[in-house]
C-alpha cells in the first residue's frame, strides 16, 4: 500500500507539473478556454449568472461548488460594495464570499472627468510653471542686462529676438504683428519732434502707438540708427525697462520680484534727502507701502504726514490717526518735521532691516489670495464638468490650462483643444501623441474623455477597486498574527503606507515608473503574500518585463503563480507602458489569471481526492491554511478542522466541543504563524499523512496479516520510529 505521504509528494513536488497536466485535459482545457474567451462579454450580474458555464467555472475556481444553485444569494454577494465594511458579503463570515466579490467589478467604476490624483497632479504643474516663470524672467532678464550694453546700432537690437522680446514684452507688444522695419523706425525716432515716425503713429490714433512712443523713449538712438550716447540705453532706462519686462510678463509676483525690488529700494534709500523724494519714485513708495501694510488709501501727503510726525509729542499725527502702526512706520525712519533727512540716512541699517523684512512678507499677499481664489475656482467649477464642452466655455478653466501647460491665449483653437482633451494618450495615433506636442500629450493625461467628449473611466496602473482589494490585503499581511500595541502599531505603519499606494498608484503610467517607487512596489508585494525583503529589484525587472501571452517568458518559469497574477494585475502593455487593452469589463486581467489558476488547482485537488481523500486535504491544507489567522478562522472551515483533527489524533467528536474549547486545544497545539514557513508546513502535512494512514489503516490487508503474523492490527517499527520523529 502506497503511504498517503507518498502520493501527496508525487504531486507536491512538481505542482506546476501537476497542474499542466489538469490543464491539459480537454473537457477542463474546453472549460477554461470558454471561460477566458467570454467573461470579457458579460457587462452584467444577470448576464453572469445566466451563463452557467461560466457562473459554475467561477463558483468551482474559489470553492464555493456546493452553493451554484443559490443564484438569489449569491447576485447578493456579487453586487456588494466592498468598500462599504456593511455591505452583504463584508458581513459574511466565509471569507471566500467576500474573495469572491472581489474578483469580479459589477459595481461600475464612475466616469470622472478629472480624478483627485489627476488634479493635484494639474495644480501642481500649474504651482511649477509659475515658478519656471520666475527662473524664466531671471534668465531673460539677466541676459538683457549684460547683452543691451553690447549694441551698438538698431539692427544689432532688432535682429537680436531675445532682446527684443524683453523690450517689446516690457512695453506691452506683441512683435509678431510688426516688421523690423516698422521697429527700427520707431527705435530711431527722434521723440521731441511731432513729425517724427512714432508721433505721426501718435497723432494718427495706431495701435500701440503709445507704447511704441514708450519704446522710442526706453532707448537712446540717432535718426540712422547709431548710438547717441555711449550704450542703447541709460542704466536708468535698462533698470526701467527689465522691471517693467518683469512686472508686465509675471502672472504673479515671483521671488526674482521681490529681490529685484529689495535691491532698488537699497541703491535708492541712502541717496534720499526729503519724503517727496521717496513718495515721487512709484517703486520706492510701493515697496515701503507693502513693507508696513500701508493700504492705497494712504496718499503720498498721508505718508508724509506720518514720517514727519514728532513721535515723542502725545498728540502727534501718526498716533492719533493711525495709532501704533502708524507709529511704527514713522519709528522706521529720520525724517525732520519739514520732510527732510535729519543727521545720516533716510534710514538706518536696522530700519532698512525691518523694511526688507516686512517687504518680504508681505509682497505677494495680496497675489497669493488671487491664486488660492483662482485654484479654488478650478477646482469647484471642474466637479461639474461632464463633457468637454463644459471646460471650453469655461474662462476659469480654460486660464488655469494656458497657465498650467504654457499656451498662449488663442494659441490653439477650441475644435483643436477638444481633440487633444479627448486623445487617448495610451494610443499612439491619437491628436495629441500625432500632435508631438508635449504640452498637449500632458493635458491629455489628465482628463478623462472619451472620443464623443464625455467624461469616462480613468485608465490607470490598476483601477480604484483593485487598488483598495490591495491595500487592504496589505495592512492584513502586516498585522496577521500580532496583539495588542505590537498590533496597533504594526496597523498604523501599514495604513499609512497603504494609503500612500492608493494616492501615488493613480499616476504612475509606465513600468519603470512603478519599479522606480519600491514603497509602492513593496504594499503589492506584501498583498500577494511575498516578502519584499527577498524580492531583488533585478528579480522584479526580469517578472515585469515578462510578455504575459508568452507562457515561456520569464514569470511563468516561476514555481508560483502569484508573480503572473501580480503581474496582470496592472494595466500595462509589453512595452511597460499603460494600456486600455488589458482592461477588462467585470473582471480585470489579472482576476481572471486568478480564477483560471485557482479553477486548475481545485480541479487537481478533486482529482487526487477520488484516490486519496487524506491526498485532497492535505494540498487544501497547504495552499489554504497560510490565510488562517486564528483558530477561530481554522474551526469555521470544516477540511482544516479534519487535518488538525487528524494530525493532533483527536476523534470524531472533537467537533462537538465548546467552540472556545476547541480554539484553546488548537492554540495549545498549533502555532499558526508557523504555517507561513514552507519547512513547516511540510513537516505538518509530513505528520498528519501518517496519522492518516494510522487512522484509516485496513485491518484486512493480506499484506498487513503476513507482517503482521495473522489477523490482528499493528503499527512497524519505522512508522513508529518516523512519528516519533515529527513535529510542528
Amino acid at each position: 500500500m502506497v503511504s498517503t505521504y507518498l502520493s501527496y509528494n508525487l504531486v507536491n513536488r512538481d505542482l506546476k507539473a501537476a497542474i499542466n497536466r489538469v490543464a491539459s485535459d480537454s473537457v477542463v482545457a474546453r472549460q477554461t478556454e470558454y471561460f477566458k474567451a467570454n467573461i470579457g462579454n458579460v457587462n452584467s450580474v444577470d448576464e453572469f449568472l445566466d451563463d452557467y458555464q461560466l457562473y459554475s467555472y467561477a463558483m468551482k475556481a474559489h470553492g464555493l461548488e456546493e452553493m451554484t444553485y443559490a443564484k438569489a444569494f449569491m447576485k447578493k454577494v456579487l453586487e456588494s460594495d466592498l468598500s462599504d465594511d456593511e455591505s452583504f458579503a463584508n458581513q459574511l463570515s466565509d471569507e471566500r464570499y467576500r474573495d469572491f466579490a472581489a474578483a469580479f467589478q459589477f459595481n461600475s467604476q464612475t466616469a470622472d472627468s478629472q480624478t483627485d490624483a489627476q488634479q493635484k497632479l494639474m495644480l501642481e504643474k500649474y504651482e511649477a510653471s509659475l515658478t519656471a516663470q520666475s527662473d524664466t524672467l531671471a534668465t531673460e532678464s539677466y541676459y538683457y542686462e549684460n547683452v543691451i550694453d553690447t549694441i551698438t546700432n538698431v539692427s544689432g537690437l532688432v535682429n537680436n529676438s531675445r532682446l527684443m522680446d524683453v523690450a517689446l514684452n516690457a512695453y506691452g507688444i506683441d512683435g509678431t504683428y510688426y516688421t523690423k522695419d516698422h521697429l527700427k523706425q520707431i527705435l530711431t525716432s527722434d521723440t521731441s519732434d511731432p513729425d517724427s515716425y512714432v508721433n505721426q503713429l501718435v497723432t494718427n490714433g495706431a495701435a500701440d502707438a503709445a507704447n511704441f512712443l514708450a519704446l522710442a523713449k526706453a532707448f537712446s538712438f540717432n535718426a540712422d540708427g547709431t548710438l547717441s550716447g555711449a550704450t542703447a540705453q541709460t542704466a536708468a532706462q535698462k533698470e526701467s525697462t527689465v522691471s517693467l519686462y518683469v512686472e508686465e510678463e509675471q502672472i504673479y509676483v515671483t521671488d526674482y520680484y521681490r529681490q529685484r525690488e529689495r535691491a532698488y529700494y537699497e541703491s535708492k534709500i541712502a541717496t534720499i534727502t526729503s519724503v517727496s523724494e521717496l513718495t515721487s519714485d512709484a517703486r520706492l513708495f510701493s515697496y515701503v507701502k507693502t513693507a508696513f501694510q500701508l493700504g492705497t488709501s494712504v496718499s503720498a501727503s498721508t505718508f508724509e504726514q506720518i514720517v514727519t510726525s514728532d513721535t515723542s509729542a502725545s498728540d502727534n499725527y501718526a498716533i492719533t490717526n493711525g495709532g501704533s502702526a502708524w507709529v511704527a512706520v514713522a519709528d522706521a525712519f529720520n525724517f525732520a518735521t519739514d520732510g527732510t533727512v535729519t543727521a545720516g540716512n533716510a534710514q538706518s541699517s536696522t530700519q532698512l532691516a525691518t523694511t526688507n523684512s516686512g517687504f518680504s512678507t508681505y509682497y505677494d499677499d495680496e497675489d497669493e489670495t488671487k491664486k488660492t481664489a483662482l485654484t479654488d475656482l478650478f477646482t469647484t467649477n471642474m466637479a461639474e464638468v461632464e463633457k468637454v464642452e463644459d471646460i471650453l466655455k469655461d474662462t476659469t478653466l480654460l486660464l488655469v490650462l494656458q497657465r498650467t501647460f504654457g499656451f498662449e491665449a488663442g494659441e490653439f483653437t477650441n475644435s483643436e483643444l477638444k481633440k487633444a482633451l479627448t486623445s487617448d494618450f495610451t494610443d499612439p495615433n491619437s491628436y495629441a501623441n500625432k500632435s508631438k506636442d508635449s504640452r498637449l500629450i500632458e493635458m491629455s493625461k489628465l482628463f478623462n474623455f472619451d472620443s464623443e467628449g464625455k467624461a469616462s473611466i480613468p485608465i490607470q496602473a490598476q483601477n480604484t477597486l483593485s487598488a483598495t482589494l490591495i491595500a487592504k490585503e496589505y495592512i492584513i499581511s502586516q498585522i496577521r498574527f500580532l496583539e495588542g500595541d505590537e498590533k496597533t502599531a504594526a496597523q498604523t505603519a501599514a495604513t499609512e503606507k497603504a494609503e500612500a499606494y492608493q494616492e501615488k498608484i493613480q499616476t504612475i503610467t509606465t513600468v519603470d515608473e512603478l519599479l522606480a517607487d519600491r514603497d509602492v512596489v513593496d504594499v503589492v508585494l506584501g498583498a500577494f503574500g511575498f516578502d519584499p525583503e527577498e524580492v531583488t529589484d533585478d528579480f522584479l525587472k526580469q517578472i515585469f518585463n515578462s510578455d504575459l501571452s508568452d507562457p515561456k517568458s520569464f514569470v511563468f518559469t516561476q514555481t508560483e503563480s502569484r508573480w503572473a497574477e501580480m503581474v496582470a494585475s496592472f494595466n500595462f502593455d509589453a512595452e511597460g507602458n499603460l494600456t486600455r487593452d488589458t482592461a477588462g469589463t467585470v473582471q480585470q486581467r489579472g482576476e481572471t489569471m486568478e480564477t483560471v489558476n485557482a479553477y486548475l488547482r481545485q480541479t487537481l485537488e478533486e482529482t487526487e481526492g477520488e484516490s486519496n481523500e487524506a491526498v485532497r486535504l492535505a494540498l487544501y491544507f497547504q495552499r489554504a491554511a497560510p490565510d488562517v489567522t486564528d483558530a477561530y478562522s481554522l474551526i469555521a472551515d470544516d477540511a482544516l478542522m479534519e487535518v488538525f483533527r487528524i494530525t493532533f489524533g483527536y476523534s470524531d467528536e472533537f467537533s462537538n466541543m465548546d467552540v472556545d474549547m476547541q480554539a484553546k486545544v488548537i492554540e495549545d497545539n498549533l502555532d499558526l504563524q508557523e504555517l507561513q514557513d514552507p519547512e513547516k508546513m511540510e513537516r505538518f502535512i509530513q505528520r498528519f499523512t501518517a496519522m492518516y494512514d494510522v487512522e484509516n489503516a485496513d485491518v484486512s490487508s493480506s499484506a498487513l496479516t503476513v507482517l503482521t503474523g495473522g489477523g490482528s492490527t499493528g503499527i512497524s517499527a519505522d512508522l513508529l520510529m518516523s512519528l516519533a520523529q515529527l513535529k510542528v
